[in-house]
């Protein structure tokens, strides 16, 4: 299992939980990018804070939102 920080890339929680991808799109359309070619490409070394930034959002809300989905699986 993957700790989940700021710190943590979002490929490895993407190895990890496949799932994350579509399930953050469904639950906040900010995270839509990620689906794009363009968003796989830019965060293939991205961190969650880095993530968050993207997405406009605090980054320990983004943080949590992970935890949550990941704690549903």
């Amino acid at each position: 299992m993957v700790e989940v920080t700021r710190e943590t890339k979002y490929m490895d929680l993407l190895n990890e939980y496949p799932l994350l991808k579509t399930d953050l799109v469904r639950l906040n359309p900010k995270f839509t990018f990620l689906v794009t070619q363009m968003g796989k490409i830019s965060l293939w070394e991205a961190n969650l804070k880095e993530v968050s930034e993207k997405a406009k959002m605090n980054v320990d809300d983004t943080v949590n939102l992970f935890k949550d989905l990941i704690d549903s699986y």
